[in-house]
């Protein structure tokens, strides 16, 4: 496939609005952008598919640990076929090849036909894998392995983690029951308890019951739960350390809150203090910046092989092309938990 440059590049761009109460789907329009000649280090790929995570809802209302660019591409993880290199030699090994990837900051996202990214944020798929769970490798697969690999370091028994009918959250359960690890997972929709427990959690609690807080605090300590894997930040980080033994480490990764609510995180001081509690912060996009490539490669393998093996799984709501998008993107962010929306740009 030879390409001529400057190549047009459909796609949905951020459209900055000040009213936090507007819809995602306000927050997208659709642009055609001009791709020029790729930079030495960077790949040219058509976009198979591209999921819609909860970490794209924060950037689109721009409180990410990335500022928003108004008019750029949205979208920060895909899967699709490389098609042009000026990478070196890994990028002619690229070349041809299926990949997940992931945006550069900086550059255009990829809700678009084509995106640009760096070569290095590549990372070649398992035939094995479908488009849909290739599109889905890196932000949730990746972090479900390192959370439960760091508090399996921190020499957890047992963990607690709310907001669990996500899909990092499923993949925690079925990652952490591989290792012997315990999990109590938290949910506030009474549908999603019988849902974890066929996944393999050891206690599911649902945090609208009457008697939450007991129930919360009889089971960590039955089980000895001694880290919380905390999507939700805001209040929820005080309540459930407060329920935990002592020493306690809550491990926090997002802030599902800051979807709807601009009060961002909390904690107790003096659980800090008097129970010897400690609060970490989780970003794969971090981790993966300081990581060695074999680090790197060596975290790729063990979640597609993970995905190939059926312990993990990515839950599909639906497939949908642009022209299907914007309402689709407002479902998914009312329904988190009921499976992924998939944009395939060139479908």
């Amino acid at each position: 496939m030879t390409i001529q440059y400057p190549l047009a590049n459909t796609g949905f761009a951020l459209a900055m609005k000040e009213d936090q109460e507007l819809p995602s789907s306000s927050r997208i329009e659709l642009q055609t952008h001009q791709i020029s000649a790729l930079k030495p280090g960077e790949v040219l790929i058509k976009v198979l598919a591209s999921p819609v995570n909860p970490s794209d809802l924060v950037y689109l209302l721009g409180k990410y640990g990335l500022p928003p660019e108004n008019g750029k591409f949205v979208g920060f993880e895909a899967s699709g076929i490389v098609v042009d290199a000026n990478a070196g030699f890994y990028g002619k090994y690229l070349k041809g090849k299926r990949v997940a990837f992931s945006a550069t900051p900086g550059l255009d996202g990829v809700w678009s036909q084509y995106a640009v990214t760096k070569a290095n944020f590549c990372l070649p798929v398992r035939k094995e894998l479908t488009d849909e769970q290739a599109a889905t490798l890196i932000v949730n697969p990746c972090t479900s392995v390192c959370l439960v690999d760091r508090a399996k370091g921190l020499g957890a028994k047992a963990i607690v983690l709310n907001a669990a009918a996500s899909q990092v959250g499923k993949g925690v359960i079925r990652y952490a029951n591989m290792l012997g690890i315990k999990t109590i997972a938290t949910v506030r929709s009474e549908a999603n308890v019988s849902v974890l427990k066929q996944v393999g959690a050891t206690e599911v609690l649902l945090t609208t019951a009457t008697d939450y807080r007991k129930t919360l605090k009889d089971a960590c300590h039955q089980h000895k739960a001694t880290v919380l894997l905390d999507a939700v930040a805001d209040k929820d980080t005080p309540e459930v350390m407060s329920c935990m033994p002592n020493g306690a480490t809550a491990i926090v990764y997002g802030r599902l809150t800051e979807t709807h609510d601009p009060v961002g995180g909390q904690f107790a001081v003096a659980d800090l203090i008097f129970r010897r509690a400690k609060v970490e912060g989780f970003w794969l996009a971090t981790y993966i910046a300081k990581a060695s490539p074999l680090s790197v490669l060596r975290l790729s393998k063990k979640v597609q092989k993970l995905f190939a093996d059926g312990v993990f799984q990515t839950d599909v709501k639906a497939n949908v092309t642009f022209e299907q998008f914007a309402q689709a993107l407002d479902y998914y962010a009312d329904n988190k938990s009921s499976g992924k929306v998939i944009l395939t740009p060139n479908g």
